[in-house]
């Protein structure tokens, strides 16, 4: 089973403008910025 938490709190979280990050355990992380 594979919950991506992460990605679901950061799309809740952000606003047009913000920058973001989400790191996965043993996956490394993602990041940019929502325009």
């Amino acid at each position: 089973t594979f919950i991506m938490i992460g990605a679901i709190t950061a799309a809740v979280a952000v606003k047009k403008g913000d920058n973001f990050t989400v790191r996965y355990q043993g996956l490394g992380s993602v990041s940019g910025r929502f325009v």
